[in-house]
């Protein structure tokens, strides 16, 4: 009985010391495998910037947009502030405000679909130009893919009580991403139908798209229709992916303009950096 009791005490001494050896390695540069970190975290896009000048900044709440303050682009000492309202979680006004007395504000009221799309908007626009002041209504038209096809909006300029004015904008696609928006701005006839012969057009083309995540999608795509309205060479920002190039044709005597563009991305596809105008994405995790 004695004999079997040391016995096993001998074993169990001799397991203890092949364990503590299997454990202890020669080799010092073997590495220790990183526990697996899970799925990367969510992120929003928060900051952007160029050549360290701030241009845009969103201000969000749990992943919601609240406002946003980006350049104005006629008085380039200024700001525009967009501020956002939801009703349901959609969004259903949109206030753009500028630092500059003399600039053009807006402010929109938005009627939702179902999932959130733009189904038709008004528009109310102040100046202290009185002559530059309109109301408006927005028609929105989508196709079977439920892809944006054509914005009409309809305005009635310094304070005429019948709409005279119009603004068409026809946007094309390159599978989901938006290639290039036709503007044409003319009077109406009247039977309040566009006289086309009277029409100015723009294009705005946005091209060779790559195949990463666009900054702006982490933010609401409304919220880029409606100030591409305002400035069409922004409606990119509703794309999913990233122009790569982007070929604007203005009235004459405007040059056209053409910018090429050339992101670095982080490991989830987001740009990092536009390298040719020294763009800097900022982001922030949900």
């Amino acid at each position: 009985m004695a004999k079997n009791y040391f016995l096993k005490i001998f074993a169990g001494f001799a397991l203890l010391g092949l364990l503590a050896s299997c454990n202890t390695t020669s080799d010092p540069t073997e590495s220790i495998p990183n526990p697996d970190e899970g799925a990367p975290p969510q992120k929003i896009l928060s900051k952007v910037s160029v050549n360290a000048s701030s241009e845009e900044e969103f201000v969000t709440t749990a992943g919601v947009l609240e406002k946003a303050v980006f350049k104005d682009e006629v008085n380039t000492n200024a700001n525009y502030t967009g501020t956002v309202t939801y009703t349901n979680k959609k969004i259903t006004n949109i206030k753009f405000v500028s630092t500059a007395s003399t600039s053009m504000n807006y402010t929109f009221d938005i009627t939702p679909d179902g999932k959130g799309n733009i189904y038709n908007a008004s528009c109310v626009a102040t100046s202290v130009n009185a002559g530059a002041a309109y109301v408006s209504d927005l028609a929105f038209t989508y196709d079977t893919a439920g892809k944006l096809t054509k914005v009409l909006e309809k305005r009635k300029v310094g304070g005429i009580t019948a709409y005279n004015v119009f603004v068409e904008n026809i946007f094309t696609y390159s599978g989901e991403n938006i290639a290039q928006v036709t503007v044409s701005k003319g009077m109406l006839d009247i039977n309040g139908t566009p006289n086309m012969a009277t029409a100015v057009v723009s294009k705005y083309s946005f091209q060779n798209y790559d195949t990463q995540k666009s900054p702006y999608s982490t933010l609401p795509k409304p919220f880029f229709i409606i100030r591409g309205l305002i400035s069409p060479g922004h409606l990119y920002k509703a794309s999913p992916n990233n122009p790569t190039s982007k070929y604007f044709q203005l009235p004459s005597p405007a040059a056209p303009v053409n910018t090429a563009q050339t992101y670095s991305y982080d490991q989830q596809g987001y740009p990092l950096v536009e390298k040719n105008q020294n763009i800097v994405f900022t982001y922030k995790n949900l």
